[in-house]
């Protein structure tokens, strides 16, 4: 594996480790059961920080083509997203919420660009076999941060407030601490470019909008990947705070449960990149779309812990094969001196879908129960996936 690959991969572990940490377990849990907070306080919070991604990614995406660098962008706000992680458990619930949100954003908004980065590793051909590799390094990463988590964890207590807040300052600097293996191996080659300013990226996002009717495929694709990832942002957001509620799920059963699903994961990055490369992106996105049904059924008739982890684990392989198709299928759909602008656009659909899917869950949760949160992400995929079969085939 050539130098700039891996240091391309090694940033979906970093990350990864701070979403399974995060987004996934600690905050939620930190939120509800320490900070006396609830579902859909926790859905809206991670629902305005994608607002504000949605809002703001298309023009830096377009900005990072403009003046045809990545790597900043991806720096800085790695360094935001860490900062804001290490601050919460200093603060009360409104800190630790804002904080939260100030984390999630700085989070998704440096994916645009470092997304952006994959067509100078390789061949179209092999986009789907390079994300795959990214989607299981990313995995992989699950396994170091939930073990040094367990062993934190096993000396500070499993559910008491100072073995949770010390999860913070270890998410923080495992992001950090991978993250900077990625800013030392990639280098960006000077360009004699002209200097841009942000008016031209927000001139040129304008343009892209005027003429959309112009990129075949497109819509269509933001339309379906909005809802899929609706309901993928819920299922991530809300899986621990569901089996706490439903089995009486432990901290410890859930690191059992978050393994297997990451083992699961690189298998489905793996499979579903050399898929997408033999028969097409927009087929083994599908598959995975009807995978992702399977597990919310199996969670909404979930009884006990084996069930729970039959459908962590099928979840893995959806997750897995779900993130891995979503980049080349874009790129399948998109000019080459667009990349990042079209990223951006993928990272307004998929992060405002982050902005109803949790809220719309946790909304759900406290009006009703887990079972009519379930059925939505159900009508989400199902929506998504005949959607996805109007864009055109590669």
């Amino acid at each position: 594996m050539k130098k700039e690959m891996f240091g391309w991969s090694i940033y979906d572990l970093a990350n990864t480790g701070f979403s399974s940490l995060f987004v996934t377990f600690f905050f939620p849990l930190y939120i509800k059961v320490f900070l006396d907070g609830n579902e859909f306080q926790i859905g809206l919070v991670f629902g305005i920080s994608m607002l504000f991604v949605a809002l703001f990614v298309p023009f830096i995406g377009a900005y990072s083509d403009i003046i045809r660098k990545r790597m900043p962008f991806v720096i800085l706000f790695t360094l935001i997203c860490v900062g804001a992680t290490f601050l919460v458990p200093f603060t009360h619930l409104i800190g630790a919420l804002l904080l939260g949100g100030l984390a999630n954003f700085a989070y998704h908004a440096a994916l645009t660009t470092y997304n952006a980065i994959l067509p100078r590793l390789g061949a179209r051909k092999e986009y789907g076999k390079i994300s795959g590799i990214g989607v299981g390094f990313g995995y992989a990463g699950n396994f170091l941060s939930i073990g040094a988590a367990a062993i934190v964890l096993s000396i500070l207590g499993w559910e008491t407030i100072k073995g949770i807040k010390s999860m913070f300052f270890l998410t923080a600097a495992f992001f950090l601490f991978f993250s900077l293996i990625t800013f030392f191996l990639i280098k960006e080659k000077k360009t004699k470019c002209k200097r841009a300013k942000f008016k031209e990226a927000v001139k040129q996002v304008k343009m892209t909008v005027l003429h959309l009717k112009k990129y075949k495929g497109l819509v269509y694709y933001l339309i379906s990947t909005f809802l899929i990832m609706n309901a993928v942002n819920a299922a991530i957001v809300f899986l621990y705070l569901y089996g706490r509620v439903q089995i009486n799920l432990t901290v410890p059963q859930y690191m059992i449960v978050f393994c297997l699903f990451s083992i699961t994961a690189i298998l489905g990055a793996i499979y579903f990149g050399k898929l997408s490369d033999k028969i097409g992106a927009k087929k083994a996105l599908t598959i995975s779309v009807i995978l992702w049904i399977l597990v919310i059924t199996l969670l909404i008739f979930v009884s006990n812990f084996t069930t729970f982890l039959l459908a962590g684990l099928i979840g893995g392989v959806g997750w897995g094969a779900t993130i891995t198709c979503i980049r080349p299928l874009l790129l399948d759909l998109t000019p080459k001196k667009k990349v990042g602008e079209f990223f951006g656009f993928s990272e307004f659909t998929s992060k405002f879908s982050g902005i109803i899917g949790p809220a719309a869950f946790g909304g759900l949760v406290v009006l009703y129960n887990y079972t009519a949160a379930l059925i939505l992400l159900v009508i989400f995929f199902i929506l998504g996936g005949i959607i996805l079969q109007k864009c055109p085939k590669y």
